[in-house]
């Protein structure tokens, strides 16, 4: 059954990735995201304050990026953010995991800083929702499905198949790889250079529950 044009919105988050944009420009690109009625919109932290003004009682959720890109934070820095992004506005948080720690064989580190960011940010919010983000790209099948049992083991809301600024790996083979191990209580959110509605249509109907996209305005352009 072919996904409606308003389901394929509500299944659309877009991204803020430009880290020169000002905060007028934040606003723009917030009031475009409740134009095309978007799931969400992901900004990083300096942004939250503003975003949360320009979707605040609407049906755009804000997300909040913490550690982003690389992850490379101590957890009780990355506890921090997620606890002062909450408190700043923010309906949920998307984490850059620690792939390093992971790569050295210290999968339960991810685990640990999950649940650390988890607990912070329900302390201010109970309902606010923690999402944790990989590079799907980085790590064959093996070492993917092993990291991927790492967070699952967190208990985390979703998990996330890239920061969107790293070299990309095959879509919707990893947004199935991904969907295979954590089951249907978890999200997943396929973040890819979509622009297309059909591009982000494949996505979801390989397992993800959100597209991440710098492009959301072109994604749902009039055909010419």
């Amino acid at each position: 059954m072919a996904r409606r044009v308003g389901d394929l919105h509500k299944s659309v988050e877009s991204m803020l990735l430009r880290p020169h944009l000002p905060g007028d420009d934040c606003r723009a690109f917030c009031l475009t995201a409740l134009r095309l009625h978007l799931a969400a919109v992901c900004v990083p932290p300096t942004h939250v304050r503003v975003a949360a003004e320009v979707t605040r009682g609407s049906d755009v959720k804000l997300v909040a990026l913490i550690s982003h890109p690389f992850g490379a934070d101590a957890p009780s820095v990355k506890a921090l953010a997620c606890r002062l992004a909450i408190e700043h506005g923010a309906d949920e948080v998307e984490v850059v995991v620690d792939l390093a720690s992971f790569a050295s064989g210290d999968p339960n580190h991810i685990r640990d800083e999950l649940r650390l960011c988890i607990a912070t940010a329900r302390e201010v919010r109970s309902r606010a929702l923690v999402r944790a983000v990989i590079e799907t790209g980085a790590f064959d099948d093996r070492h993917l499905r092993l990291l991927v049992r790492a967070i699952v083991a967190s208990e985390v809301d979703m998990i996330v198949t890239s920061s969107g600024l790293a070299p990309e790996a095959d879509g919707t083979l990893d947004v199935a790889l991904l969907r295979e191990e954590v089951g249907p209580g978890i999200g997943v959110k396929a973040v890819r250079g979509v622009r297309s509605a059909d591009e982000a249509a494949s996505l979801l109907a390989a397992g993800a529950t959100r597209v991440g996209t710098v492009a959301a305005d072109a994604l749902f352009a009039p055909a010419s």
